[in-house]
């Protein structure tokens, strides 16, 4: 999967202290987000939880790089913030973001636990149905 890049002027992640700032991470395939909209409006909660893997899967992306960038490797997930585009309606936020939690941990064990904030909003950026940004620490090697 190539991950995406960042359409404007800033960048994918930064490091300090040995922690890394990640920026939010959309869904990208092939450079852009497929099936737009709000979950359950325009999004099933099967696509959205696919996307919000394909999210994860981006963020533990630039992780590795960032890692390698530092002659270090990742030691934990410091914290979660997982967005979801919904109506006002929908309650089942945290069981998609619990698909972006499992993948951490699956990646990282105990490591990858971390604390979470789930917030439902009713437009992400290019319209997206989800979005996820997270810090995480460094090892040095």
């Amino acid at each position: 999967m190539e991950l995406g890049k960042p359409d404007f002027n800033y960048l994918p992640f930064k490091v300090h202290n040995n922690v890394v700032y990640l920026a939010g991470q959309l869904a990208k395939e092939n450079g852009l987000v497929k099936n737009l909209g709000r979950v359950t409006d325009q999004i099933s909660i099967f696509e959205a939880e696919r996307q919000i893997k394909i999210c994860a899967q981006h963020a533990f992306s630039w992780l590795e790089i960032a890692a390698k960038d530092n002659n270090c490797y990742i030691d934990s997930i410091l914290d979660l913030k997982v967005y979801i585009s919904c109506n006002k309606e929908f309650d089942g936020i945290s069981k998609i973001a619990d698909k972006a939690s499992e993948f951490f941990i699956n990646k990282l064990g105990d490591n990858g636990r971390h604390p979470r904030s789930v917030l439902a909003l009713t437009r992400l950026p290019q319209n997206a149905p989800v979005m996820i940004d997270l810090r995480a620490s460094l090892k040095l090697k």
